[in-house]
Parts: C-alpha cells; sequence; structure tokens
C-alpha cells in the first residue's frame, strides 16, 4: 500500500483538488489512478471542480476518508456474512 503525504498531494498536478470550507478534497478518479487502487466504497461529495475552465460536478473526497477506507480489512465485511452465524 502505497503512503500518502498531503504535502506531496497538494503538490501534484496529477491530481485535481479542491479546497472547500478550509478542507482539501480530492477527485477521488484521480486518486484511484495515483494509488493504483479501487476507492468505489470511499465516501464521496459531489463539488464542481474546473478542469481546463470548464466546470465539472466530480465525485471527491477527504483525504481522511480515503485513507480510512483503505485501513479496511480486506474480508471485514466477510465476517458478518450468514456463514458466521451458522453453527
Amino acid at each position: 500500500m502505497k503512503k500518502i503525504k498531503e504535502a506531496e498531494l497538494r503538490k501534484d498536478s496529477s491530481v485535481n483538488k479542491i479546497q472547500f470550507d478550509k478542507e482539501w478534497f480530492y477527485v477521488v478518479h484521480d486518486m484511484e489512478d495515483y494509488l493504483d487502487e479501487d476507492l468505489t466504497g470511499v465516501e464521496t461529495v459531489t463539488l464542481p471542480i474546473s478542469i481546463d475552465g470548464v466546470k465539472f460536478n466530480i465525485k471527491c473526497s477527504t483525504l481522511e476518508d480515503i485513507e480510512r477506507f483503505r485501513q479496511k480489512e480486506p474480508l471485514e465485511d466477510f465476517r458478518t456474512s450468514v456463514f458466521r452465524n451458522k453453527k
């Protein structure tokens, strides 16, 4: 798992970002490419981001939400499945 440093992310031009209410939000699709990971379960907020002068409504997330999703155990959802409750 690749370590993320927020200072590096803010300088990286390949990741689109926006500051909203004093908090930085990063485009989830760009973060997937940056980390080379699937982030489909991350909590997102749709924010207007200007790319090349054109505004788009894009799903974004905070770095804390992304880190929380990445630290989740791979089989965490499996533990609560029906098979665990059978005796």
